[in-house]
């Protein structure tokens, strides 16, 4: 049987409907249908369906721990099937042949259109290709490479600038002057060597070295005598300035000098030493703290004989959700003071340190008539407790704002009285607890 049937053969057997069910348990009717219909797409996760879970088995009457392991389990059964998906890759076939050696990028055969002739020198010696260069012909001289013949007007540029020139082959003379027939003289492309025609390239370069000497030297002085003078003017001014104030000085003091020596005082006056003004030191105005949201730590049940007698223990945690899936709830009695079985229930807050606290809003349910009193301590014992604040007759979102900040650790919402539930009992819950106050 699952999780679902097994919800609904207990809620029959407890004779409520649907609708009962979810004004008890304050879950949506919707929610209840999807769950005892095994749907659980619109619970939200896991972790709230055992939390439906578990306040629909707790107003049933069943084990809410055997449903959350039932369902446990399905949840697993549900992963393994999962497990195997239509997209899992296809085997390769055993009759998968491999591609054949030859591929498509191969280098294509020597086109018939080139003769037998070098298909046959091209199959004898591969190294023979179509890039090769072409020969040289054996008379190298007629090629398009070579120097053209020199003009007897730049032979003597050419000799300035370090070359050797000779006559032409089948030239009659040896010198430099004018060919004969259609000899004239050409270049070769020799480099210059230590020998002749090298006196004009090492005048070159001793004058381009001399000049770059001159032009650093030149330099050199230029700065310094820019320095120099700068430095100079610098004195020249502050001397000048100087003098003009001795200047200035000797004038105004010679009047004086003079008009003393004329006028002779009938007695020395004492100077009095005059009070020295004591500065008035600034006071500055003492800044308090801002006021934030302090962060809660934990969340407990606290009952009249401390932590271990609270009502819902296992559900306090829900009031530091943003959004929890349950509220924290009391538990039902026949009456507003609990039955007269204790004298109250709370739900104890503890802070993430010491702090100054100035207000704390609390969202229960929208049932008018609950009294509530909020605590403050440091410590954990009942008697610890002292009343910062108070609400009487109340519901729904609840204010409190300390009229004396407190310094504490831990909070007590304490419950006095219940409100009805709409179900001919008496239960409050919590559904999220907000405190601020200053670090």
């Amino acid at each position: 049987m699952t999780v679902g049937e097994s919800l609904t053969q207990a809620r029959k057997k407890a004779g409520l409907t649907i609708d009962e069910l979810s004004e008890r348990t304050k879950i949506r009717a919707t929610v209840i249908r999807s769950i005892e219909a095994d749907d659980y797409e619109a619970c939200g996760g896991d972790l709230y369906v055992r939390g439906y879970v578990r306040a629909i088995a707790g107003a049933i009457g069943v084990d809410a721990q055997g449903l959350i392991r039932e369902y446990d389990k399905e949840r697993v059964q549900a992963i393994r099937d999962a497990d195997a998906t239509m997209f899992d890759l296809p085997a390769v076939a055993a009759s998968f042949d491999p591609p054949p050696a030859a591929a498509s990028f191969d280098l294509p055969a020597v086109a018939a259109s080139y003769g037998s002739d070098a298909v046959s020198a091209v199959s004898q010696d591969p190294d023979e290709t179509r890039f090769d260069l072409p020969p040289v012909r054996e008379d190298f001289a007629a090629t398009r490479f070579d120097i053209p013949p020199i003009r007897a007007d730049q032979v003597e540029d050419l000799m300035a600038a370090g070359y050797e020139v000779q006559p032409a082959a089948g030239g009659a003379g040896a010198g430099l002057g004018s060919p004969s027939g259609n000899a004239r003289p050409q270049a070769y492309a020799a480099a210059p060597g230590p020998g002749s025609g090298t006196g004009h390239g090492r005048r070159r370069l001793l004058t381009g070295v001399v000049a770059v000497v001159v032009l650093v030297v030149a330099g050199v002085v230029g700065v310094r005598l820019a320095s120099g003078s700068t430095t100079a003017n610098s004195a020249a001014d502050s001397t000048a300035a100087q003098a003009s104030a001795s200047a200035k000085a000797s004038k105004s003091a010679s009047p004086a000098t003079s008009a003393a020596a004329d006028t002779k005082p009938a007695a020395k006056a004492t100077p009095k030493p005059s009070a020295t003004a004591q500065p008035t030191p600034t006071l500055r105005p003492h800044v308090s703290p801002p006021v934030t949201l302090l962060p809660l730590a934990a969340a407990e049940a606290f009952g009249p004989g401390g932590l271990g007698d609270g009502d819902n223990p296992s559900g306090a945690a829900y009031v530091l959700a943003s959004k929890p899936p349950l509220p924290w709830s009391t538990n039902w009695y026949a009456s507003a003071k609990f039955g007269m079985l204790k004298s109250g229930t709370g739900l104890l807050l503890t802070l993430d340190h010491q702090a100054t606290i100035t207000s704390v809003r609390i969202d229960l349910t929208g049932y008018q008539g609950v009294n509530l009193e909020l605590k403050v301590a440091d410590g954990t014992a009942p008697q610890d407790f002292k009343v910062v604040a108070a609400a009487d007759n109340t519901g729904g979102t609840v204010r409190l704002t300390l009229s004396h900040p407190a310094s504490a650790r831990y909070l007590l919402i304490w419950f006095t009285q219940l409100p009805p539930n709409g179900a001919g009992q008496y239960q409050e819950s919590v559904y999220h607890v907000l405190v601020n106050g200053r670090r």
